[in-house]
C-alpha cells in the first residue's frame, strides 16, 4: 500500500491571532524549514508522496500554498525517492500550454518522481482574479450556466495539457484556445527542423511543448473530488485517479464511485480495477496517547470549522485518522478489504501545531500501517527527534 501526505500549511499556529500573517517573510521562512524537516522524515518513515492544493492570496495565513509546483521541487531537491504531486492544480484560470510545460519540467528536474492532480478551484477570490478574461469563477456542481461554462474549460484546457504531453507537435482549434493562433512564422530553423509545423505560406500550423514529460505516456494523474458523478465518469475516460476525503458516515459513496468508473472505464475500452479508480483520504489527528490525540483533534476540529466548514466552502469534515495506532490500523485494513483500495492520502497541517507534535503525528501513523515496528510511545525514537524543534 501507497500512502502519501497532502500537506496544508499554515503561517499562524493554533491559537496565534495574527493580522497578515501569509505576508509575513520571515513566517515563510519558518513554514519552509518546517516543511523540509517534516517531510525529510516522513521519506524515513516510508511515505511514498508529497503533494498540495492550490490556493493564492491566502493573507490569512491559512493553507499558504500559493504555487503546488515550486514546492514539489523544494521538496524533492531534499529528499531521495519521495513522489511530489499536487491535489491539484486548477485547470481552467490558467494558460494550459504553460502548465503543461510548468509539470513536464518538474518530472524532468525529479528525475521522474511527479504526480498531477487537476481541479476545477473551490475559491472564489483568487479563480474569479485569475480567470475574470474567460467569465469564470469556482462554482459548485449544480449544473449552472457558470458550472457548464466552468467544466467547458476545465475540459477544453485538459485535452491540450494531455495532447501536448502525449504528441510532438498539436493543432487544437477549440471553444477558448485557438493554438496556434492564426500567425506568420517565417523563421528558418523551423523550415529546416519542423517543416510540418507551417504551411507553404509560412503560417504556423502547429506547435509543441519544451519538454515533454520524462514519464510516458505521461506522469500519472489524480483528481480531487467530492460527489459529481459527471467527474468521476470523465476522469474513468482519462484514466485520472479520483481522491476521496469522504466521511464514513458517507461511505456507502466509496462502491458507487468505482461502479460509476469502471463502467465508465469498460466503455472507454480502458483495463481497470478499483486500484485505478479510488484512492481514499482522511485527516491525520493521532498523537501519542489519548491525551494528545483528543488535544490534536480538537483543535483540528475547532480549525476546520474556522476555515473549511463555513463561508464561502461549507465542507463538511471528512474521515479522520484518529484515536490509536491499532485503530488507524484497522481502518486501513477494513477499507484495504472492503474496497481492494490501495492507496491513501494523509491531509497533514505544518505550521498549525508545534513541529514536534506535527512529526510525531507523522511518525505514529506511519507505526501502525507503514513501519509497525517502532517504538512505541515513550521510547527512543531517533528518526523523530533528530532535528526537531
Amino acid at each position: 500500500m501507497k500512502f502519501s501526505i497532502l500537506v496544508v500549511p499554515y503561517m499562524c499556529g493554533r491559537g496565534e491571532r495574527v493580522q497578515l500573517a501569509g505576508s509575513d517573510p520571515a513566517r515563510f521562512q519558518v513554514l519552509m524549514d518546517r516543511l523540509r524537516e517534516q517531510m525529510q522524515l516522513a521519506e524515513r518513515l516510508g511515505y511514498s508522496g508529497f503533494c498540495m492544493t492550490e490556493q493564492h492570496m491566502q493573507i490569512e495565513g491559512i493553507e499558504t500554498t500559493t504555487n503546488p509546483l515550486f514546492w514539489n521541487y523544494f521538496v524533492a531537491q531534499h529528499t531521495k525517492s519521495m513522489r511530489v504531486g499536487q491535489l491539484g492544480m486548477n485547470l481552467t484560470a490558467v494558460n494550459p500550454i504553460q502548465l503543461a510545460e510548468n509539470i513536464a519540467m518538474l518530472d524532468h528536474f525529479t528525475g521522474g518522481r511527479v504526480f498531477a492532480g487537476f481541479s476545477r478551484g473551490n475559491t472564489q477570490r483568487w479563480v474569479g482574479t485569475f480567470g475574470q478574461h474567460l467569465g469564470i469563477t469556482s462554482t459548485e456542481s449544480d449544473k449552472s450556466a457558470s458550472d457548464q461554462r466552468n467544466r467547458a474549460i476545465f475540459i477544453e484546457n485538459w485535452r491540450i495539457v494531455k495532447a501536448l504531453w502525449t504528441k510532438p507537435t498539436v493543432s487544437i482549434q477549440g471553444d477558448f484556445w485557438k493554438i496556434p493562433p492564426d500567425m506568420d512564422w517565417q523563421f528558418p530553423p523551423t523550415k529546416d527542423f519542423a517543416a510540418h509545423t507551417i504551411d507553404g505560406n509560412f503560417r504556423l500550423k502547429e506547435i509543441g511543448i519544451v519538454p515533454r514529460p520524462l514519464q510516458q505516456p505521461h506522469p500519472p494523474v489524480y483528481a480531487p473530488f467530492s460527489h459529481s458523478m459527471e467527474t468521476v465518469r470523465f476522469w474513468a475516460r482519462e484514466g485520472g485517479k479520483m481522491v476521496s476525503f469522504v466521511a464514513p458516515e458517507k461511505e456507502h459513496f466509496i462502491p458507487i464511485v468505482i461502479e460509476n468508473y469502471l463502467k465508465e472505464a469498460n466503455a472507454a475500452d480502458r483495463a481497470t480495477t478499483a486500484r485505478d479508480a479510488v484512492a481514499i483520504g482522511g485527516h491525520l489527528v493521532l498523537g501519542r496517547n489519548a491525551a494528545e490525540s483528543a488535544d490534536i483533534k480538537q483543535g483540528f476540529l475547532d480549525l476546520f470549522d474556522y476555515a473549511y466548514n463555513a463561508p464561502p466552502y461549507h465542507v463538511p469534515v471528512g474521515r479522520l485518522w484518529e484515536g490509536s495506532r491499532q485503530f488507524v490500523a484497522d481502518e486501513i485494513g477494513r477499507l484495504h478489504t472492503a474496497y481492494d483500495v490501495d492507496e491513501f492520502f494523509l491531509w497533514h497541517h505544518v505550521g498549525y501545531f508545534p513541529q514536534e507534535v506535527e512529526m510525531a503525528m507523522l511518525a505514529e501513523f506511519a507505526a501502525a500501517v507503514i513501519m509497525p515496528n517502532m517504538p512505541a510511545p515513550g521510547d527512543s525514537a531517533p528518526a523523530l527527534t533528530a532535528g526537531a524543534r
